[in-house]
């Protein structure tokens, strides 16, 4: 049986395992390099609140920022084997299928980074809090907890689950989308996808314009007449929530048959 048609979660444990001991300097020195940044930064930060004036949701706030960052920059860089030829030809030959490949770098990118990325904040904003908080007394609110802005955001949402739900698949689909692009394009691929998604927003942006002006649809209003079965505001969200999802889907179904034509 042919190893590009079959999936095996050992194989999959063994490519990890490799790719652990090659790599395993550039994590150790990756995750100590952000970490120091992290605590820089917080540091800059509270100090321009005054310290006094830093509360839990400015934590909050600071950890978004990084995560979507670090997320794009770090699923920006999937399928790395492929920025040059002799990496590819290597990577090709290894003895995992085109499916194991998949969900390895699906997992390793977009999965444990999501995992790894909070507890990671979290272990670094406690830190540098009690470090702070032992030489300046000012800073009052120097433990961070997720549980405590999950509560204000549940409160805020009033426990909407399709909110909840479409919000993730936003999140997702910013992942999923540069992690299709790194799969598609062999050199620069996080530029050319930005520039690729760009064009894409612009052009439907222009779109809707001319769609809104050239047919007056400003006195449209599609919630009250019911067109497309949204009537309320809840619909509309539970529309989006499930067009985000199928199109996270196709990015995902995108990204794994391109890594299938270049293992053909």
């Amino acid at each position: 049986m042919e190893t590009n048609n079959t999936f095996s979660f050992q194989r999959l444990m063994l490519l990890s395992k490799q790719s652990l001991i090659v790599n395993k300097k550039i994590i150790g020195i990756s995750l100590a390099g952000f970490s120091g940044i992290l605590f820089i930064a917080l540091i800059v930060l509270q100090s321009a609140a005054n310290f006094k004036n830093w509360e839990n949701r400015d934590s909050m706030v600071t950890f978004l920022f990084f995560f979507v960052q670090m997320g794009i920059l770090y699923a920006g860089f999937s399928f790395s084997a492929f920025r040059t030829k002799e990496k590819s030809m290597t990577y090709l030959m290894l003895p995992a299928s085109v499916s194991e490949k998949f969900v390895f770098e699906l997992l390793t990118r977009i999965v444990l980074f999501i995992l790894i990325m909070p507890l990671l904040f979290w272990m670094i904003v406690n830190i540098e809090g009690a470090i702070v908080k032992y030489y300046i007394p000012e800073l009052t609110c120097y433990k961070f907890s997720f549980g405590e802005t999950w509560s204000e955001i549940n409160h805020q949402l009033h426990n909407d689950g399709w909110v909840k739900f479409a919000t993730v698949q936003g999140c997702l689909f910013v992942f999923f989308a540069v992690f299709t692009g790194a799969s598609y394009f062999s050199k620069s691929p996080l530029l050319k996808t930005l520039f690729v998604f760009s064009i894409l927003v612009a052009g439907y942006a222009l779109f809707t314009f001319l769609l809104v002006k050239g047919l007056n649809l400003k006195a449209f209003h599609p919630a009250r007449s019911g067109v497309l079965f949204m009537n309320d505001k809840n619909s509309v969200i539970i529309f989006f929530a499930i067009l985000a999802t199928v199109i996270n889907l196709c990015l995902l179904s995108i990204a794994y048959f391109k890594l299938k034509e270049k293992e053909a």
